[in-house]
């Protein structure tokens, strides 16, 4: 049974996730970063402090919306009485267990970030649905790569410095197919404006690697994880990719989809925060929760077009009245009102 008369509460929690986690990226982990960094800016001080301080502000927002949403996510799957559900149920509850366990200094580091790397991989593994998730296997593939490339290098690792630089290229050329192959999560496919504005972008991002590459590079890695050995042109596919798949999801009304792309962005890859992987968990089970809804959708369009097909067919077949043939006349004459 799929919960569907919970989903418009889900759609207000992760739509909210959504937006203030994409407010902190760009404030706080994006803007303030990059703003102290700019010579000649020390009188704006407090601008750039008011900035931070919104930041701030939202991440910790964000942090209580994550939260909610993960444990929303917990109740809503586990009521899909199907394995995959329930599995990502256990595994997402595992996760939140873990993060807790963390925050409270019961676990450690290490051990938060091994046990995290398994939850995240095990709710991508059952939550997996074919074509459609080719871009979300990418991703989660190329975030487990980087974090244990950092993991390794801590107690019980032993990653030379050689397999860390092989690891980080691996990683980095998976995040860049995942925003390539992003237009596939979108089910109704890709329209002529998301293409448009997946072309803007992939410009904008190509030119802004070429002229500026060393401080992009700088961002990517603080953002995503990822140090940008790639060319601009590779950079810039798989941002057109993103925004062609956001802009296709948002105009076909595929809103959980866009808020999973937006939540994998904001997680970023290779790094070890229970905050930011838990951005990476809601998005996969979010994009699991909205394939279940719209097939729910569809078998139910499906029984009701079984059920109208005989009374169609008996009205069909039922002799016609004086007033209905007149009106079908008419139709086939052309010369109706």
């Amino acid at each position: 049974m799929i919960p569907t008369a919970r989903m418009p509460t889900l759609r207000i929690l992760s739509g909210s996730l959504g937006v203030v986690a994409l407010i902190e990226l760009a404030l706080l982990r994006t803007g303030t970063r990059t703003l102290v960094h700019i010579p000649g800016l020390g009188r704006f001080d407090l601008s750039i402090g008011l900035l931070s301080e919104v930041g701030r502000l939202a991440y910790y927002f964000s942090v209580v919306l994550l939260f909610s949403t993960l444990v929303y996510l917990v109740v809503w799957l586990w009521r899909v009485d199907t394995l995959p559900a329930r599995a990502a149920s256990v595994f997402t509850s595992f996760f939140l267990l873990v993060a807790g366990a963390g925050r409270i200094d019961v676990l450690t580091v290490p051990v938060v970030g091994w046990c995290s790397l398994i939850a995240t991989l095990a709710v991508a593994t059952v939550t997996w649905r074919g074509v459609s998730s080719i871009p979300i296997g990418l991703f989660t593939a190329s975030w487990a790569i980087a974090a244990w490339s950092v993991l390794g290098q801590g107690v019980g690792g032993g990653l030379s410095g050689r397999s860390v630089d092989v690891s980080i290229l691996v990683a980095e050329s998976l995040l860049i197919l995942a925003g390539v192959t992003a237009p596939l999560l979108v089910r109704r496919g890709v329209g002529t404006p998301g293409l448009v504005a997946g072309l803007v972008a992939f410009l904008a991002v190509a030119v802004g690697f070429s002229v500026g590459g060393s401080t992009l590079a700088i961002l990517a890695l603080w953002n995503l994880g990822v140090p940008g050995w790639f060319s601009p042109l590779a950079f810039g596919l798989a941002f057109g990719g993103l925004v062609t798949a956001t802009w296709s999801a948002l105009a076909a009304h595929e809103r959980l989809t866009a808020v999973s792309i937006g939540l994998l962005v904001a997680g970023g890859v290779g790094t070890i925060s229970t905050y930011q992987t838990g951005l990476v968990v809601a998005a996969i089970a979010i994009y699991y929760v909205a394939n279940l809804a719209s097939d729910t959708e569809t078998d139910h369009l499906s029984a009701r077009l079984q059920r109208t097909s005989p009374e169609r067919k008996s009205r069909e077949a039922a002799p016609a009245g004086r007033g209905e043939r007149v009106g079908r006349a008419l139709a086939r004459s052309g010369s109706g009102d």
